[in-house]
Parts: structure tokens; C-alpha cells; sequence
């Protein structure tokens, strides 16, 4: 989809789609590196997902020194995702991170804002108006200045426009509404038109899920 293809089109290959991308899991795989943190790619093999697609994925993570493998637990249990974990074994065993957060806890909150906004969705600005940032001051008055922030978006984009893919930049994050949460203790930067709670279907998927006559669990998927 990053490389431009249409969701009821996935399901056919597309290679050279696949590679553009791919610039999409390098933008993640660098964001996670900014935590001075080892990074494992782990990949979640769909059925329709080609010899030749795996292929190329795999050998763009070499190229950026990410070692990837290939997970088939779906449909092979734990087996399939052995090699994965004995990679994770094997980097948390080499204890080479160099663990650092993004921001200090005495940074000021929208600098925090500001600071996710360009360091991991490589935005240009943050775009809040003064209610947003009188309410941002009001919680560092009220002693909540040390929180961190936790930013609710879209989940299909680095942007808050879900149809802008791949991994953009020059782009703003407009703040539309913020919020206390003073028992988890962290600040919640709602931006764009995400909802922060789901819709649910009138009969939920549990309904379907039960025991057969053999002790076999049926019904997830």
C-alpha cells in the first residue's frame, strides 16, 4: 500500500510496488534506532505474499544492515516464528543498546510535541492554537510538566492524513484537542480527525468464539 497500490490489489505481486514502498519500514526502523535501540524486522507472511516479494524485502533489509525474517506462525504455530525469536534472543544476549529517550522529562510540553513531530514523523511544524497551548501551560503550572506524551493519529500515515503514504515530509501536525491523563501519567495530543476510541460492531467477535466437542478453541479468525 506505501508503494501505492490499492488494498483490493494487494493480493496480486508487485514487486517494484513493494520496493517504493519499503522506504516506509526504513522510516520506522531509523525511528527506532534513535533510541540507541538494536532493531529485528520481523516479517508477517499473508498467504498471496510471493517468493519474489518476500525476497526483495528481505534483501532491502540487508542493504540497511536489519536483519529480517520471515515469520509464518499463522500458519505453523511457534514454528514459524522460531528463527525470529532466536534472532531477539541473540541481540538482547549481545546487550549492545545504547537505550536514550527522545526528550528529557523538564523539556516543556509542546517542545516535547514538537520534538516527536520532527524527529519521528519528520513534520516541519506543529500547528496548535492558543487554547491548546494555555492548556499545555495550565498542566506544567499544575505540576504535570514532567509527563511524557503520548500522540494519537492516524495509524496509516507519518502524517494525519491517512492517505499520504510512503514516508513524507515537510508536513504539519495539527493538534486538535489534548487531555490529562493523570493516573497513567502522560499528556494525550489528539491530532487530525482520529477517533481515540474504536466503533464496535452490534454482535462482537467473542460471540463466535467457543469450545468444540474436542477442547479445541474456534472462532478467532
Amino acid at each position: 500500500m506505501h508503494g501505492g497500490v490499492a488494498k483490493d490489489d494487494l493480493k496480486i505481486e508487485n514487486v517494484e510496488a513493494l520496493k517504493k514502498g519499503l522506504v516506509n519500514l526504513q522510516r520506522h526502523v531509523e525511528n527506532v534506532k534513535k533510541f540507541g535501540l538494536p532493531v529485528a524486522v520481523a516479517v508477517n507472511h499473508f498467504i498471496k505474499d510471493t517468493d519474489n516479494e518476500v525476497k526483495a524485502l528481505i534483501e532491502f533489509c540487508d542493504t540497511i544492515d536489519v536483519k529480517a525474517s520471515l515469520c509464518t506462525h499463522w500458519a505453523n504455530g511457534g514454528e514459524g516464528a522460531k528463527e525470529l525469536a532466536s534472532h531477539v534472543a541473540e541481540l538482547c544476549e549481545k546487550n549492545e543498546d545504547k537505550f536514550k529517550f527522545l526528550y528529557e522529562s523538564k523539556t516543556p510540553l509542546f517542545k516535547k510535541i514538537e520534538t516527536i513531530a520532527k524527529e519521528i514523523y519528520r513534520a516541519d511544524e506543529v500547528i496548535a492554537d492558543t487554547k491548546i497551548r494555555d492548556q499545555l501551560k495550565s498542566f506544567e503550572d499544575a505540576g504535570y510538566g514532567d509527563f511524557p506524551i503520548c500522540i494519537a493519529k492516524t495509524q496509516y500515515s507519518f502524517s494525519t492524513d491517512p492517505s499520504l503514504k510512503g514516508a513524507p515530509t515537510g508536513h504539519s501536525l495539527p493538534i486538535r484537542e489534548i487531555k490529562l491523563s493523570s493516573g497513567a501519567e502522560f499528556i494525550v495530543v489528539i491530532c487530525g480527525a482520529v477517533m481515540t476510541m474504536p466503533g464496535l460492531p452490534r454482535v462482537p467477535a467473542a460471540d463466535s468464539i467457543k469450545l468444540n466437542k474436542d477442547g479445541e478453541i474456534e472462532g478467532l479468525f
